[in-house]
């Protein structure tokens, strides 16, 4: 026979059931607006039956309830792609920032811009080609020379210094990655403590999680959890991390207790500077010294590589584009600009004459070789004598003699022209016969003009800008989607909270009434059955 105080027990579970359903409900509440927080939902699960004899067979009396377990709502998928459109919006976000940045530096179009310094700089040969006697305007031909290349000079000087804040920053990001699977492989020690135990330690579950989409947003991140099969009584989990190209094997950076570390050492890059290179530290599977394959267009980490590029130089031969070297490709488009500048005006400049009837010397000093936007600069015997400024052209009259004079202005006429196309590099005779050359001058850009080059490289910078800040709202608007659908998930529901507070309450108050109703009982029991009066 059942015993007379099996209603008690029943209903003593009832009780502590719907207690911790109402205490779990009370701290979802609680952490509503706690950032990374998931709602915890109770699962209620009937009690072993009684089996007691009936008339020719058992019967099966339910003994309550108990709670199986308390559990994170959470969608592993969701989690994936959030964390994937999350890492593809930092990569496109970084870029935007730093193009904003060289857009900024070259501060175009404006009176303090690159373009208006060669707009004041042709200008000043068409004045110097109307009046070639005037001491004057040779200085402001110098003046307006030097403002070039300081700015060439300033724009370089830019680049160079973004490059090294980004590697700067590639640096900080592998240490923030570092103290990231530090501190997940810690959590996984102290989640899988708990797990042993039989517990679900979901509290420490969402810092995990947490620190997992901060590192989403350095590196495409994937998470592998599986379970331990050393426990076959208990839900033990084994909690992998791995980043980068997901089509690269073996990339771990957290393998459930063990954490590797990435390194930075600094790899001497085309121009002998030594540029920061994200490799795999010791102890990994891949190896040390491994260089990690961050994959495509993901994370800010990757954004920073790819932007700074192996070098301050562009260097081709070394496997340098665009698309992994970009400041360096820009640096390089300024270079052929100062190269080109130089190769036009010094080849037209030394066909002329000087006020003492001497050829042309070259206009911007070639001395260090290459002429670079760093290295750009006015000849110096030019700066100390501006008489030596090249104006006038020597050709031969109708009797085939020389003639000509600095006076005539038709250099100064061919440098000023350079403004607006290449018609300045022919026609160019010999300074000192007078005869046409031989070999004219070869078009030092592939452009239509000077200013029509320094314009496309501008125009490309701006059509990447747009990208990029394209890009970046586009993956901001599936970021906000993903994290949407994730919250309806996750995210604590105060009217769900609220009703479900009302619906533990009243059956925690039932239970209670089957108490009293069943100390009524016992009360007739023992105080009413069998008494003699």
């Amino acid at each position: 026979m059942r015993s007379t105080f099996a209603g008690l027990e029943l209903a003593r579970r009832a009780l502590e059931s719907q207690q911790v359903a109402l205490d779990t409900t009370g701290h979802n509440i609680s952490n509503a607006n706690t950032k990374g927080y998931t709602r915890q939902v109770v699962n209620l699960q009937a009690t072993l039956p009684d089996s007691i004899p009936g008339m020719g067979h058992y019967l099966s009396v339910g003994t309550g309830v108990t709670v199986q377990s308390i559990e994170r709502a959470r969608d592993i998928f969701i989690d994936r792609q959030f964390r994937w459109e999350n890492s593809k919006q930092e990569y496109w976000a970084t870029r935007e920032n730093t193009l904003a940045q060289i857009e900024g530096l070259l501060n175009e179009p404006s009176d303090n811009s690159l373009s208006n310094d060669l707009t004041e700089f042709w200008n000043a040969w068409s004045v110097l080609a109307n009046n070639p006697e005037n001491l004057g305007a040779r200085s402001v031909i110098l003046e307006r020379a030097a403002t070039l290349a300081d700015t060439l000079h300033h724009i370089d000087q830019q680049i160079t210094e973004l490059q090294k804040s980004l590697d700067s920053s590639v640096r900080v990001q592998v240490d923030q990655i570092n103290m990231h699977a530090k501190q997940i492989q810690e959590l996984n020690l102290q989640i899988k403590k708990v797990q042993v135990s039989g517990d679900n330690p979901n509290d420490l579950l969402d810092k995990r999680d947490a620190l997992v989409d901060e590192l989403s947003k350095l590196v495409n991140v994937r998470v592998v959890e599986s379970r331990d099969p050393t426990f076959t009584d208990r839900e033990v989990d084994i909690f992998k991390l791995y980043i980068g190209n997901d089509q690269t094997s073996g990339q771990i950076l957290v393998d459930d207790t063990k954490a590797y570390q990435l390194e930075t050492p600094a790899v001497a890059g085309a121009s002998g500077e030594p540029f920061a290179e994200v490799k795999w530290g010791a102890g990994h599977p891949l190896g040390s010294g491994t260089p990690v394959d961050l994959g495509e267009g993901s994370g800010s980490l990757q954004a920073s590589i790819l932007l700074r590029g192996s070098g301050f130089e562009y260097d081709t031969a070394n496997g340098d584009t665009k698309a992994n070297a970009h400041l360096a490709y820009l640096r390089d488009q300024y270079n052929q600009l100062a190269s080109g500048l130089a190769e036009a005006v010094n080849a037209i400049h030394r066909t002329g004459i000087d006020r003492d009837n001497n050829s042309g010397l070259d206009f911007f000093d070639t001395s260090a070789g290459t002429v670079t936007a760093a290295n750009i600069k006015v000849n110096g015997a030019l700066v100390s004598d501006p008489w030596k400024i090249a104006t006038g052209k020597i050709t031969k009259d109708a009797d085939g003699n020389p003639v000509g004079a600095y006076g005539n202005g038709e250099i100064a006429k061919a440098i000023s022209s350079l403004s607006s196309g290449w018609t300045g590099l022919a026609g160019l005779t010999d300074p000192v016969t007078g005869d046409p050359l031989t070999t004219p001058p070869p078009t030092p850009l592939s452009a239509s003009s000077i200013g029509d080059y320094y314009g496309a490289a501008l125009a490309e910078l701006g059509v990447d800008a747009q990208q990029a800040t394209r890009m970046k709202e586009s993956q901001a608007v599936l970021v906000t989607h993903m994290y949407n659908q994730r919250q309806s998930v996750v995210g604590v529901n105060m009217d769900e909270e609220i009703t479900n507070l009302v619906k533990f309450q009243k059956s925690y108050t039932a239970a209670a009434r089957i108490v009293t109703m069943l100390d009524s009982m016992l009360d007739t029991i023992v105080n009413g059955m069998g008494v003699t009066r």
